[in-house]
């Protein structure tokens, strides 16, 4: 993933002055092995933000319509995103397939459990995508919270601009062992409880 590498190294060095861009716990991402990196979506710099703090590679889902958009598919085709459906949509089967296949190549996966882009403060309802992938690949999921990335680039405005961005990386959540539909929602309400955890220790800092 030469392409995602310079791409990154060039967020880094753009982000350090501009965003004053800090990063605490990357060392609690596992160092090999698949794991689904999951956050809450407040701007259109999450995905550079995680990128930039996770010390391994990042494939995220992304919105097809975002995927599509012209002149922007080559973009995200080499930073081998996967397109999933719009919106609320579930996972479709080749979004779900190809996932699941990075997953048991050892790679990790980041998905935004809202499904799109929310406004600050308490977290929105989340998808299932994000915990059904971490218990059918049998993969951790790690969360990340995000604080400042709504400043320097609110939704609406077309490109960021000064703000201070931190990135606060938790504890791997082990998956639950099981995919069956209630195995499946408790686990996603420990997805919830660990991001409105690193939501609150970053808020005390």
């Amino acid at each position: 993933m030469l392409f995602y590498r310079l791409a990154r190294g060039l967020f880094r060095i753009v982000a350090l002055p501009m965003f004053r861009f800090r990063v605490e716990g990357a060392e609690r991402v596992p160092r090999e092995g698949p794991g689904v990196v999951v956050a809450p979506h407040r701007s259109w710099l999450d995905p550079a933000c995680i990128g930039g703090a996770c010390p391994r590679p990042v494939r995220f889902l992304m919105m097809e319509a975002i995927y599509r958009r012209p002149g922007a598919t080559w973009f995200y085709r080499c930073m081998r995103s996967i397109p999933v459906g719009d919106g609320n949509a579930p996972l479709t089967t080749t979004a779900l397939r190809h996932a699941l296949r990075a997953l048991r190549d050892g790679q990790l996966i980041g998905v935004f459990p809202e499904g799109r882009v929310v406004p600050d403060g308490a977290l929105g309802p989340f998808q299932r995508g994000a915990a059904m992938l971490a218990a059918r690949g049998d993969a951790p999921v790690i969360p990340v919270f995000i604080r400042g990335s709504s400043r320097a680039w609110p939704h609406g405005r077309a490109w960021p601009g000064p703000a201070k961005v931190s990135v606060r990386i938790g504890h791997a959540i082990a998956p639950p062992g099981a995919s069956d539909r209630d195995a499946v929602e408790r686990f996603l309400q420990r997805i919830r409880a660990a991001l409105e955890a690193l939501a609150e220790e970053e808020e005390r800092k």
